[in-house]
C-alpha cells in the first residue's frame, strides 16, 4: 500500500535493478508529486544497452508492506504493465529473508508472498489461420521472384540523389542503425551495393522510445518512369486538386 492510495500496487521485486521505480503513467494517474532531477539519469536495460529515453524526475513515497512502513525514492519512468519496482536499493535497506523454493519473502517474522505473473492468453481460435501473418521466420523472407516483377526506371535526365556521407549520429543511433544493417545482411534483404544512387535515412521515436530507421525514396519516386508503375501518375496527377 501506499499512503494516499486506497488500492494495493502489484509490485515487482527485482534484484537486477539497482533502483526503484515508478510507472510514469500510474504516477500521473494518482496525482504524485514528481520532483524534477537537477541532472536526468541514463538508464541501462538487461541487455546492455542504453535506452534512449533519460529518467527527469524522482517521487517519494510512504510504502507499507504487511505492516512495515517506509519512506523510499522512486525513479519515474515508463514501466509499460508494471506500477512500480522495488529493486537493490530496497532489498539492501530492508535485508528480507527470501525463500526461493516457496517464493516468500519475511521480514521480521512477516511472510509476504509472492506471486506468479498472469500467463499470456492464447490466440483464439478465430485466428488460427492467420497465425504465419506473426512468424518472424516468414517475416524474414522475401518474397520470390514471379513474372509480373517489373524494372524501375527513371525519366531522361533525372536527378537522382547520390550517395553521401552519414551525418554524425548519437552512440545510441550509431548502434541502432549498425544493428538494423547486420540484420538485415543476415536475413539476406539486403546486400552491399554499388549503384550510383541512395536515399536518405532518419529515424523516428517509437510509442516504447526506441528508434524506427527511415528510408525517404521520395526523391526517387519523383523521378520514377510512370511506365513502371502507374500509381506514381496518378499521384502526381492529383497533385495539388481541391475535393
Amino acid at each position: 500500500m501506499v499512503k494516499g492510495i486506497m488500492d494495493p500496487i502489484p509490485t515487482l521485486v527485482d534484484s537486477g535493478s539497482s533502483k526503484n521505480f515508478l510507472d510514469i503513467n500510474f504516477a500521473q494517474n494518482n496525482k504524485i508529486p514528481l520532483i524534477p532531477l537537477v541532472n536526468p539519469r541514463t538508464v541501462i536495460a538487461i541487455d546492455g544497452k542504453e535506452l534512449p529515453n533519460k529518467i527527469k524526475n524522482k517521487a517519494t513515497l510512504e510504502v507499507e508492506i504487511e505492516g512495515w512502513t517506509f519512506d523510499t525514492t522512486f525513479f519515474v519512468m515508463n514501466l509499460g504493465d508494471t506500477d512500480m519496482i522495488l529493486g537493490l536499493d530496497w532489498l539492501q535497506e530492508a535485508n528480507p529473508d527470501i525463500n526461493w523454493k516457496t517464493l516468500e519473502i519475511s521480514w521480521k517474522g512477516r511472510p509476504i508472498t509472492a506471486k506468479a505473473g498472469k500467463d499470456l492468453p492464447t490466440i483464439p481460435e478465430e485466428f488460427m489461420e492467420f497465425i504465419n501473418v506473426f512468424s518472424e521466420e516468414l517475416f524474414k523472407k522475401l518474397p520470390e521472384h514471379r513474372s509480373f516483377d517489373c524494372n524501375i526506371d527513371f525519366e531522361e535526365g533525372s536527378d537522382l540523389p547520390k550517395p553521401a556521407k552519414v551525418y554524425p549520429l548519437s552512440p545510441i543511433k550509431s548502434r541502432t542503425i549498425k544493428e538494423f544493417i547486420d540484420q538485415e545482411l543476415a536475413d539476406g534483404k539486403i546486400w552491399p551495393s554499388k549503384s550510383p544512387i541512395a536515399s536518405p535515412c532518419f529515424f523516428v521515436k517509437k510509442k516504447d522510445g526506441s528508434l524506427r530507421l527511415v528510408t525517404d525514396y521520395w526523391k526517387i519516386n519523383i523521378e520514377m518512369s510512370c511506365q513502371n508503375f502507374a500509381g506514381n501518375c496518378l499521384l502526381q496527377a492529383d497533385s495539388g486538386a481541391n475535393f
